[in-house]
């Protein structure tokens, strides 16, 4: 058989082989919507925003984003994904920006639809979520994500992730293959953006807030505990009961998402030290911190605010009670 035919049916052969490794959705997770046979899914609705990749190629490649500094508050889609969408990403300080997704073929468009799935092709995706699954004996060559609600009105999507080994063609402008039948490994990446409540905070902020009450409930539990009581009245002296009321009112005040690193005396008042992802949730906690008690002054220390590795502010605010 020639050379250029046994090529010719290994390239078709790929076409047919199965993919292998786990694409099962993470236990937990309510039930994905498919539509039926190759028409799209619903996905018209209002959604957080988040880091994964439903937010970035939905919206995030679809408006000048980039020109506002404002963070996003949610993205909306509007219309039949069937003939097109319209992306509206909406940021915390109401200003709004739109744009539109085309429906096309795996080739051509911003998206297609198949097998009840909203899909994007590997042509459009970048390489940004590779590290994921990147191992060595799995290296990312090809990609697809598809997007489909859930019965929670969310939408869910399942980044595959595809290595496989080549045939060598030939190397003169640099070597080529063609991907060989039955090598196919598929890795899966899931994440989901929830539906957008204005009155329930991100699911980041909330995931800190979780984080934040694990971590106080670990120290409570230490309180009680008659060793650690031991070592901190010998570290400390005796407990200042001026700084503990203090204490207690500011994680009263504190916005979701929000953590109280340390409280200190400081001249005749308290320094309270803070970590926030943004920085209107400061001025709501000023504005609720006012009201704990007759407060004779309350500003931002100066000098104090700078941002850590994962991008979140540390802010030092001064009060002073009557």
């Amino acid at each position: 058989m020639p050379l250029i035919r046994v090529l010719l049916l290994l390239f078709s052969a790929t076409v047919l082989a199965a993919c292998g490794g786990s694409t099962s959705m993470p236990r937990g997770w309510p039930r994905v919507v498919t539509a039926g046979g190759d028409a799209c899914p619903k996905l018209a609705g209002r959604y957080f925003d988040s880091s994964a990749p439903i937010s970035q190629m939905l919206a995030s490649q679809h408006v000048p984003y980039d020109t506002i500094e404002a963070d996003w508050a949610y993205f909306e889609l509007v219309g039949d994904a069937d003939k097109g969408l319209r992306v509206t990403v909406v940021h915390r300080d109401s200003v709004s920006v739109s744009g539109t997704l085309s429906k096309g073929t795996e080739w051509s468009g911003d998206y297609y639809c198949k097998d009840g799935w909203l899909k994007v092709g590997d042509g459009k995706l970048p390489n940004s979520w590779d590290a994921e699954v990147k191992a060595d004996d799995f290296q990312p060559q090809r990609r697809q994500l598809r997007i489909a609600p859930n019965t929670d009105g969310a939408l869910v999507a399942r980044l595959d992730f595809t290595d496989y080994d080549e045939f060598t063609v030939w190397c003169g402008d640099g070597c080529r293959g063609i991907p060989l039948p039955w090598t196919f490994r598929t890795r899966s990446a899931w994440s989901m953006a929830e539906p957008f409540d204005p009155d329930v905070p991100p699911p980041v902020a909330r995931q800190r807030q979780d984080a934040q009450e694990e971590r106080e409930a670990a120290l409570d539990r230490a309180r009680h505990d008659r060793v650690w009581q031991e070592e901190q009245l010998l570290e400390n002296g005796p407990p200042d009961p001026a700084m503990e009321l203090v204490r207690t009112r500011a994680l009263a005040a504190l916005v979701p998402g929000m953590l109280l690193r340390g409280v200190g005396p400081r001249d005749d008042g308290w320094h309270l030290s803070l970590e926030f992802a943004e920085l209107y949730q400061l001025e709501q906690f000023m504005e609720r911190l006012r009201g704990s008690g007759p407060v004779a002054e309350l500003r931002v220390a100066p000098l104090y605010r700078t941002k850590t590795t994962q991008g979140r502010w540390t802010d030092v605010v001064f009060i002073r009670y009557q």
